[in-house]
């Protein structure tokens, strides 16, 4: 074995065969300098147990003891930012593996996949089969519970508009970014010279004229921000991105529609979500008039 695969062999061991220094290296990141007492108590082992570990964790140039208190070295600091990054993105892929394993990753960027590990706690939320067609409840109190809106659409469902006409009589601000095939349809089937007929009125229970009307009402209003993206790159179902809650639907690998959402309230899922969002609007055109 070559000295440099033996030394990252070493590394490797030295950080992932023992719950002790790895913990620790994560203490010290999160935290900083510690004197024993408090690594002791951070961990409640006996002190003994913790000589040997913090000892090989010097030795590799991670951890410097002086003045009674050790700390990370500057390398220390990158292996153990690195080593959360790690553990954090392999808990967010095993808390939720059916979802991510299961479904069509392709419509999120590489760049932003690799960080999945921001989202921090999510859960998935999956519909009841008798109400297919009910849009998710508790994503929809969160919008309503938000001071901004924004929404990638792939498809359009058939009570998405009484969510928005709440979030119009909040003043909600809304920015949603709908595929060329989408806008396609609301301009064929919801606006007032259409003509058309939907075969799922029935299922809606309301009036088509009275329908149309409110359909209409959202896009025309002035908190409402209209795109329509550019290009065949793929998007997801559903994203949906507030200053409370981050969610997202994808295709399953089969490219079948699927009623599950991926959904985080943690700081870092937001930006992550933000991100996405502007990756999606940078390839998008702003429509002004429907």
């Amino acid at each position: 074995m070559s000295p440099v695969s033996g030394t990252s062999s070493s590394l490797l061991d030295a950080i992932f065969l023992s719950e002790k220094r790895k913990n620790l290296l994560l203490l010290l990141k999160e935290e900083g300098p510690k004197s024993n007492d408090e690594i002791k108590n951070a961990f409640d082992f006996p002190w003994k147990s913790m000589i040997p570990q913090i000892k090989k964790l010097v030795d590799l140039g991670l951890v410097i003891h002086a003045d009674g208190l050790y700390s990370l070295s500057e390398m220390g600091i990158v292996i153990a930012t690195n080593v959360q990054f790690l553990l954090n993105t392999l808990k967010i892929y095993e808390e939720n593996r059916d979802f991510w394993s299961e479904h069509d990753l392709s419509s999120i960027p590489f760049h932003l996949l690799t960080r999945i590990g921001e989202l921090g706690q999510c859960k998935v939320l999956k519909p009841d089969l008798s109400h297919i067609f009910k849009v998710q409840e508790d994503v929809v109190k969160c919008m309503l519970a938000s001071s901004r809106i924004m929404v990638v659409v792939s498809a359009i469902h058939p009570a998405y508009h009484l969510a928005c006409l709440e979030f119009i009589e909040k003043n909600i601000d809304v920015t949603i970014i709908l595929t060329e095939s989408v806008f396609e349809s609301i301009q064929a089937e919801c606006l007032p010279k259409s003509d058309a007929v939907f075969s799922d009125s029935s299922v809606l229970k309301l009036d088509l004229p009275e329908y149309k009307k409110e359909v209409q009402l959202f896009l025309n209003c002035e908190n409402s921000h209209f795109f329509v993206s550019d290009g065949e790159e793929k998007k997801p179902m559903m994203l949906i991105v507030t200053d409370k809650i981050f969610a997202l639907s994808l295709l399953d690998k089969h490219s079948r529609i699927d009623r599950h959402y991926i959904v985080s309230f943690d700081p870092g899922a937001l930006k992550w979500g933000e991100e996405l969002f502007a990756y999606y609007k940078k390839n998008s055109r702003p429509i002004f008039s429907f």
